[in-house]
């Protein structure tokens, strides 16, 4: 490529960042090495994204390895988010009408099955990760564990059946282009793509957004499975609270699963869980 300067941009974890200037133009290009053999992945998505009609930024060119991409901070339809479009009302329902699309069309996406799934039930719900977490948090006589146990079979099955779609499962500001124009809004970077449930994504969503956008986000993206939020309701903070205690130092983030635990919300979710068991 005659005329042509490259400047790094990042580079972590074996992904390398760069952009690309050439021909009074400038291009973003991502670069996977060996031992990212699953961020390669993101080089499938964009296709497959592409290949059953969910917006994405434009690719150019790609190998196994390496992709380019048109440049959001030069292009004319589209600006990088920001974090104050987390708080944004209008720009909630753009990030709605994305996902909606994402998981509807991922239902119907050709060879579903074959994508990789985000979590391994049979590994972290495991008797031996269970019984750790009732030793370190002295929780022996809790009857949340006697019910999880009766039904810990139940809840790896359901996983498996309720994982029909695509999920993004890495929300943030800045994995979000918005146009312009304010009529559309679409999230980049699918290194953390994988086969899950909609409304995995829709939690984490919630999580980041303000209540009043979190509200408007909710009224665009329309009705979602009940029994998908009652799943993720005890999945998400279970799957923490044994993943914490299997660390060195019990981090900080956990207390909040602990407290559920002990005040019995977490007994109160499960068993709202079983009625579809």
């Amino acid at each position: 490529m005659a005329d042509c300067e490259i400047n790094l941009i990042r580079e972590k974890f074996g992904i390398s960042v760069f952009r690309v200037f050439s021909g009074g133009a400038s291009y973003v290009g991502k670069y996977f090495s060996e031992e990212q053999l699953h961020g390669r992945k993101e080089i499938q998505y964009y296709q497959i994204l592409q290949s059953i009609g969910v917006p994405t930024l434009e690719m150019l060119a790609h190998t196994d390895c390496l992709m380019l991409l048109k440049d959001i901070e030069a292009s004319e339809t589209y600006r990088l988010g920001t974090e104050q479009d987390m708080s944004g009302c209008a720009i909630a329902r753009l990030i709605a009408a994305w996902f909606k699309q994402l998981h509807n069309s991922g239902r119907n996406c050709e060879g579903l099955q074959g994508l990789d799934l985000l979590d391994h039930p049979e590994e972290d719900l495991s008797t031996k990760n269970i019984t750790n977490a009732i030793e370190k948090s002295n929780s022996h006589e809790n009857p949340f564990w006697a019910l999880l146990l009766e039904h810990i079979e139940g809840i790896k099955n359901a996983y498996a059946r309720l994982c029909d779609t695509i999920t993004y499962n890495d929300f943030w500001w800045d994995n979000m282009a918005v146009a312009r124009d304010g009529a559309s809004a679409l999230m980049f970077d699918y290194n953390c793509m994988y086969r899950k449930y909609a409304y995995a994504d829709i939690r984490h969503i919630l999580s980041v957004l303000s209540k009043q956008a979190g509200a408007a986000f909710l009224e665009a993206y329309g009705p979602y499975s009940a029994e998908e939020k009652a799943f993720e309701d005890v999945f998400f903070p279970l799957t923490g609270l044994l993943s914490a205690y299997q660390m060195e130092a019990f981090p900080s983030w956990a207390h909040a699963f602990t407290d559920m635990l002990h005040s019995g919300e977490l007994m109160y979710r499960l068993d709202a869980l079983t009625r579809y068991m």
